[in-house]
């Protein structure tokens, strides 16, 4: 850049920044060549292009591993009780399409972990059997956000959907951290294969402090952030397949989502 645009730019910064915020939200600069570098239009902040999101979510979880007995017999409960624990799940999904709303492709992985002892077989309490089930969900989703008027009017409620399908392996440990075997021979490891569905809600916090959103924006690309919940059934049963672990449930989940 030329001294003399080095001294104009200097200028018209001093210009607007003399005149106060409303001035200042429309500036903007200009490279070598001379094109606008994130034009503002009166009234609006700049957002960055839209390209993908990512999630972290935390929630209750309960394997639904009894679902499997019809009443007959409860494993699940018997060693592991019928409290739920926490599972831990990220995402990040692609944006295939930006219209009315945005279509994205979601890839998704999570963790799931509990412990617990058998009951003896006289009910006098826990038994010195441990046992330890772990899960690992991995999901893939195609996910529609109704973000049309977050776009064009920066509202900060976004709703959502989502279906797809899962694998979640799992695995069963005793108390030395071994696989765990049974009678006839089987491992207590695998994976069961299922589908889901949810709706959710997006709120987007980025007016909390809009200067900070922007420098996030500008810095490091973050077009939005927001606090997402979410509600959805995970039927986790083998697609069909018989004599599957059953580790779904149907439970709601909470956490931060970017969109980059």
């Amino acid at each position: 850049m030329s001294l003399a645009r080095r001294i104009a730019a200097g200028t018209a910064l001093a210009a607007a920044l003399a005149m106060g915020p409303s001035a200042h939200a429309q500036f903007s600069m200009t490279d070598d060549f001379g094109a606008e570098i994130n034009p503002q239009p009166p009234g609006q902040h700049y957002h960055s292009n839209r390209y993908f999101t990512t999630q972290l979510t935390f929630g209750p979880f309960r394997p639904d591993v009894d679902s499997e007995f019809d009443g007959k017999r409860s494993p699940y409960a018997n060693y592991f009780g019928n409290d739920r624990h926490l599972l831990i799940q990220v995402e990040a999904a692609y944006e295939i399409w930006q219209k009315v709303g945005t279509v994205s492709l979601g890839l998704g992985a999570g963790y799931f972990s509990v412990s617990g002892t058998s009951p003896n077989a006289n009910h006098s309490g826990p038994s010195s059997d441990k046992s330890t089930l772990m899960v690992v969900p991995v999901s893939l989703s195609a996910i529609y956000r109704f973000d049309y008027y977050l776009v064009r009017d920066e509202f900060p409620l976004v709703p959502h959907a989502k279906a797809g399908l899962d694998w979640n392996y799992w695995q069963i440990t005793d108390g030395n951290g071994d696989i765990a075997t049974d009678s006839m021979g089987g491992r207590g490891r695998g994976g069961t294969l299922g589908w889901h569905a949810a709706v959710g809600l997006a709120i987007v916090i980025d007016k909390l402090d809009p200067d900070a959103a922007k420098d996030f924006d500008t810095e490091m690309g973050v077009n939005h952030s927001a606090l997402v919940f979410e509600f959805g059934h995970y039927d986790v049963s083998g697609l069909g397949q018989s004599n599957r672990l059953h580790v779904g449930d149907t439970t709601w989940t909470a956490g931060l989502l970017f969109e980059f």
